[in-house]
């Protein structure tokens, strides 16, 4: 009896051991994958004010165009 106690013990050990390290490592994981998350939101948010930038960098553009079309038309008329 005295010569089961020891090995028990042993593996109650290694496992409350590995069982203690898993825990924290899946905790840390839990806190990288938040942290990732957020990083992604930031990206998502940076990229829809870029895409409304250039939307209205576009129209700006677009009505430069159509003022130079009118400035040439101007200019042909004055020949």
């Amino acid at each position: 009896m005295d010569d089961v106690i020891i090995p028990v013990a042993f593996f109650l050990i290694l496992a409350g051991a590995v069982v203690s390290v898993a825990y924290f490592q899946t905790q840390r994981n839990k806190e990288r994958d938040r942290q990732y998350a957020d990083a992604m939101n930031g990206y998502r948010e940076a990229v829809e004010r870029a895409r409304s930038e250039q939307e209205a960098n576009r129209l700006q553009l677009v009505e430069l165009g159509h003022r130079l079309e009118k400035v040439e038309g101007l200019l042909r008329s004055v020949d």
